[in-house]
């Protein structure tokens, strides 16, 4: 079911949950557009474009980039990528091809739910500071 975390209990006394992290990955080639020949193109499309493709095409099998993909009439990367940690990201960021010649951010999501979750949690301090 698309939008649905798969959370992990890992620590029943504590009750600890341990769920994957939703990052979104935004990669853009810092020299887009700027080809000095003909062979240099084929040579970054053969050399870069296409094995960054195949890359994405593995992470789509493994769910691990959960949507997103290249941007339309640019060289440049928007993701949803699930994975375990901020360290677990940066290896898969990483692994993409297109990385070593593009400028890159990542940015830790929330779930609309535990985005829920915490402002409630905050209404309730509020309300209990009123008292």
């Amino acid at each position: 079911m698309q939008g649905t975390r798969v959370c992990l209990l890992v620590d029943t006394a504590a009750g600890h949950v341990d769920c994957p992290m939703l990052f979104l990955v935004e990669l853009d080639h810092v020299e887009s557009g700027n080809v000095p020949s003909p062979d240099a193109g084929r040579g970054f499309i053969e050399q870069v474009i296409f094995p960054t493709l195949a890359r994405l095409d593995q992470l789509v099998a493994d769910k691990t980039l959960v949507s997103g993909g290249p941007v339309a009439g640019r060289v440049a990367l928007r993701l949803m990528i699930e994975a375990e940690s901020s360290e677990h990201v940066d290896r898969i960021v990483t692994s993409l091809p297109l990385w070593f010649v593009a400028e890159t951010r990542v940015t830790p999501l929330m779930t609309v739910a535990e985005r829920r979750d915490h402002v409630k949690k905050l209404l309730e301090r509020l309300a209990a500071m009123r008292s």
